[in-house]
């Protein structure tokens, strides 16, 4: 997947504020994953149904025990 977008991976770890810009999806034997993307890396974190409606726009998000508390718009959302 790297390869492909020509950026570098970075995994989440816990207790790590993620942010970019989330670009989209990818479903892995694991589960669905959001992508989001910095100048020259992207991570992938678990995906909750809230986030879609923020389709190519900025987000940020702690990592906490497996599940991501999203900051969207102003207010803080959980996502699991």
């Amino acid at each position: 997947m790297a390869g492909s977008k020509a950026l570098s991976f970075r995994a989440a770890a816990d207790g790590e504020t993620v942010s970019g810009k989330f670009t989209g999806t990818v479903q892995l034997s694991s589960g669905k994953f959001a992508i989001v993307e910095k100048a020259h890396e992207f991570t992938l974190v678990l995906w909750p149904p809230v986030i879609d409606r923020q389709l190519g726009r900025e987000v940020a998000g702690a990592v906490q025990g497996g599940s991501v508390s999203w900051q969207l718009g102003g207010q803080r959302r959980l996502g699991l």
